[in-house]
């Protein structure tokens, strides 16, 4: 079979879909993914083709494209911004069998219902939380494109949705549809070289910080976490990530190493306990290697993310007032708190082994979920269904 994975060009986006192509690509089945121009060269990287699909732009807070998307309904105008057509080109040129977006990535959707291709969705823990609130923009884009919105933005129209969610950090009473599935968050690591200096750590415990991808332009708070955490008995790293040059943090503490895209699983085997803005693959990440968490969540699912780890006891943080509605791809106003705050916290996370042992205990239930090649062969099936219904006419068209 052929697969065309859609994605947003973001690392927080793309990397865990990792995992489940490259399980698809084991079992003989050729992937391909549709993004943005801009984002091929990291497909690339990573292994696979890439086709170009909707505008040039960057998951950036400082991208004028998201800047755009920053003023609608979480990513829903990139249905209207050329993606829909990209992927159907991308699906048309590959032969594509079926469509498996990615988290945010709401164009392989519009694209596999214009097309008649069985669609897939591989998204994190938050988006039962938020994908329903998104549904009517959806349906509207939809709408737009000659079809029924309604039908498209059904719960049973994606052949399959892919979470995962250890059942610690499950949302409370939510029930799974029957087209869904729940496999171990399996971090792909694409950063770069450890720089030489890690190697020079001594046994001292070693707190990482990161803020991930998109919210690391937020050099204030990076520089808050470096003032909270100078000179304490620990060793700390700062990951700054892609296009955040060293010197953009000034001078550090004597305990405190600076770095910029790191190889963040060799790190997690290392570390003690984890700073960061609660953004999923670093959450998952982190839980998957037993170490708590510090978390200060700016937007997004962030503080969803770090409400759920600090009820199951494995994380600390300060969660803000959040506005009403839909999530948006701009953080809301962000008050940072009193570096005390970080600090006691932080000390707290490397005292009390309370929090190590419930992120251990979340480790273990990641450990015994399916892995991503469980996805792969549920995928296979239930492609082989849909073909099969849609040959007998038992799947219902969904244009207008």
């Amino acid at each position: 079979m052929r697969f065309l994975f859609t994605t947003i060009p973001g690392s927080g986006h793309f990397l865990p879909l990792v995992p489940t192509a490259r399980a698809l690509q084991l079992r003989g089945h050729d992937v391909a993914f549709a993004a943005s121009p801009t984002f091929g060269p990291t497909i690339e990287a990573a292994g696979f083709e890439a086709h170009p699909a909707g505008p040039s732009w960057l998951e950036s807070l400082s991208d004028p494209v998201m800047q755009k998307i920053m003023a609608g309904e979480f990513f829903v105008d990139l249905i209207r911004m050329g993606m829909v057509e990209g992927v159907v080109r991308a699906a048309t040129a590959t032969g594509a069998d079926a469509i498996v977006r990615g988290s945010g990535e709401l164009g392989g959707l519009v694209a596999g219902a214009i097309l008649g291709l069985p669609v897939a969705s591989a998204a994190p823990a938050a988006a039962k939380f938020y994908e329903a609130m998104i549904r009517p923009g959806v349906a509207r884009a939809a709408a737009e494109h000659g079809l029924d919105g309604e039908g498209v933005t059904a719960v049973d129209f994606e052949i399959l949705k892919i979470d995962r969610t250890p059942s610690s950090l499950e949302m409370p009473g939510y029930v799974a549809p029957p087209n869904a599935i729940n496999i171990r968050p399996e971090p792909f690591d694409a950063g770069g070289e450890l720089p030489a200096w890690f190697d020079d750590l001594g046994a001292r415990p070693l707190v990482y910080v990161t803020l991930g991808t998109v919210m690391n332009g937020n050099i204030p708070l990076f520089r808050l976490i470096a003032d909270a955490l100078a000179d304490q008995p620990y060793d700390v790293l700062i990951a700054l990530g892609n296009g955040i040059p060293r010197e953009a943090l000034g001078e550090v503490a004597g305990n405190i190493r600076v770095g910029g895209f790191l190889p963040q699983a060799q790190i997690l085997e290392r570390a003690s306990a984890v700073v960061n803005h609660g953004g999923y693959g670093t959450v998952s990440a982190a839980l998957g290697a037993g170490l708590p968490l510090f978390l200060l969540p700016m937007g997004a699912d962030q503080p969803y993310n770090t409400e759920r780890c600090i009820t199951a006891g494995a994380a600390l943080g300060v969660i803000q007032e959040q506005p009403l509605g839909p999530p948006t791809a701009a953080p809301p106003p962000f008050t940072s708190p009193a570096p005390s705050v970080i600090r006691d916290g932080t000390r707290r996370l490397l005292d009390e082994p309370a929090f190590r042992a419930a992120a251990g205990a979340i480790a273990a239930e990641i450990a015994a979920m399916p892995p991503a090649d469980y996805a792969a062969e549920r995928l296979e099936q239930s492609v082989v269904e849909r073909q099969a219904a849609r040959r007998t006419g038992s799947v219902a068209a969904v244009s207008a």
